[in-house]
């Protein structure tokens, strides 16, 4: 597989997103993107805890026990920012939103917590995999409001689930297949609040290299209006991946 990443601190004072690549592939890879919050620089310490600890985690995973085992690992690491928040009055209230999918072959497995997400780009359709946890996309759920009107909501940005507000957390997961040339897409809410999923999926439908998609869509969000912190990270399956 191959892979990229581009993040930017947009009209922001701090970059507060933290990002996970693979130190290397041995056959089970893991991706991450997570958007802290707290005020200062406790977000970025809460987002940068949260990919420190699953970078530790990385090689653990075995094979037939994947899922299970990066729930408890998301567990885990929701635990550590918790406790740091405990241990230091400076960072208490820090949170983030955690967005990783675990790569082996022709399968991923996804979770998340907060809203920054993940896609599947396969051929010509973006499927989104993941729901955020947030007040909009409850009212979309409830049918009061269109995805449409989510973006531009003036509550678009409380989320209902983080990690490292409390000592436990409740974790979606999602176990998928993919294909030779499909793209997964992580990103922070500085992406989908600032792009409609069309055009998401027109830069991913180019020729481009990941890392000009990676920039294209950065700085697309940018160029609509986006001021929040941009993080994109991009995976794509490639001839020869194990099955």
């Amino acid at each position: 597989m191959k892979y990229a990443v581009k993040t930017d601190i947009g009209k922001r004072l701090h970059n507060e997103d933290s990002y996970l690549l693979p130190s290397e592939c041995p056959g089970v890879c893991l991706f991450a993107v997570a958007d802290g919050m707290g005020g200062h620089a406790a977000g970025a310490v809460a987002s940068k805890l949260l990919v420190d600890g699953l970078l530790e985690g990385e090689t653990a995973f075995e094979s037939g026990r994947e899922v299970a085992q990066l729930k408890s690992t998301v567990e885990r690491v929701n635990l550590t920012v918790f406790e740091a928040a405990e241990d230091d009055i400076a960072l208490r209230g820090m949170g983030s939103t955690l967005v990783c999918a675990l790569v082996r072959g022709k399968k991923y497995i996804a979770a998340n917590v907060g809203d920054s997400r993940l896609y599947q780009f396969g051929g010509d359709a973006l499927m989104r995999v993941t729901t955020d946890h947030s007040y909009v996309e409850q009212l979309v759920q409830q049918g009061v409001i269109t995805k449409e009107d989510a973006r531009f909501h003036p509550q678009r940005n409380i989320i209902t689930r983080a990690m490292g507000v409390s000592p436990t957390v409740d974790v979606d997961v999602f176990e998928r297949d993919w294909e030779e040339g499909d793209i997964l897409l992580l990103c922070s809410d500085g992406l989908h609040g600032a792009m409609e999923e069309d055009e998401i999926a027109e830069v991913l439908r180019s020729e481009s290299t990941l890392e000009e998609m990676c920039d294209a869509l950065v700085e697309t969000a940018l160029d609509n209006g986006g001021t929040d912190n941009v993080t994109v990270v991009l995976v794509r399956c490639e001839e020869g991946d194990d099955a």
